[in-house]
């Protein structure tokens, strides 16, 4: 249960943190009769004294801010550590630097930390996003694939590969020149904007769409970043070339 006292002795700190409220009197004796002796009288919680001097060196190395009934610590005299006195928030910004991972019970509040829950509009924002990514790569894989099989198709032929400017203006559907300009236009339309401004897709760029289909297909045969950049290089110029025909 979270503490709601607005400071802290180290030897409380270290009691709460430890979970032994119920042995508070009989460990306080003893830090005050006996400094430093805690695990002597106490060896069956060895974290006790662990944590203390946790605290501690913290304090003396002006790791965590802590006063002495008041005013500075003095370091010389070992007693005077049982009236040091660390604030609340002090002592909750040093567990936050120094153990992330713990936050005890008496200092955070664990219906309240919602620190690794993800907001519900940034959830749907982004599975949207995803779902938009996936129909375009699939989009782009199919016509990638109809592009691959034409190709090994026509290996025998290589001078279809580089026909001429000239003949743009009559494509056989299943010629490979056309399958480039297809990819170019596909490029073309989705780095491009609507006539209000907006991007008609979610990529910035030709290599976040690389980036994307290397991430999601890293499998696929093919689809190298290499391979992907030189293919889309030559699509957007072979569109280009065809918009000028």
């Amino acid at each position: 249960m979270v503490s709601f006292r607005s400071s802290f002795h180290p030897i409380d700190a270290a009691i709460l943190w430890c979970d032994l409220v119920d042995h508070e009197d009989e460990i306080l004796q003893v830090e005050l009769t006996d400094p430093g002796g805690l695990l002597k009288h106490f060896p069956q919680w060895p974290t006790l004294h662990l944590y203390v001097e946790r605290i501690c060196d913290a304090i003396i190395n002006g790791e965590l801010p802590a006063t002495y009934l008041g005013g500075p610590i003095g370091l010389s005299d070992p007693v005077q550590r049982a009236y040091w006195s660390i604030r609340h928030p002090d002592l909750c910004g040093w567990f936050a630097r120094t153990y992330p991972h713990e936050k005890p019970a008496f200092l955070f509040s664990r219906e309240s930390d919602h620190s690794l829950c993800v907001n519900l509009g940034v959830h749907l924002a982004l599975q949207a996003d995803r779902d938009a990514l996936l129909r375009e790569l699939e989009s782009l894989r199919r016509t990638y694939s109809a592009l691959c099989d034409q190709q090994s198709a026509d290996l025998d032929d290589p001078a279809k590969i580089s026909e001429p400017k000239a003949n743009f203006g009559a494509l056989p559907e299943n010629a490979p020149l056309l399958l480039y300009v297809i990819v170019g236009a596909l490029l073309t339309l989705m780095l491009g904007k609507s006539e209000k401004g907006q991007p008609r897709s979610i990529f910035d760029n030709q290599a976040a769409i690389v980036d994307a289909i290397t991430t999601l297909f890293p499998n696929v045969p093919g689809l190298s970043k290499r391979t992907l950049d030189r293919k889309f290089a030559e699509a957007r110029r072979r569109f280009a070339q065809a918009g000028q025909a």
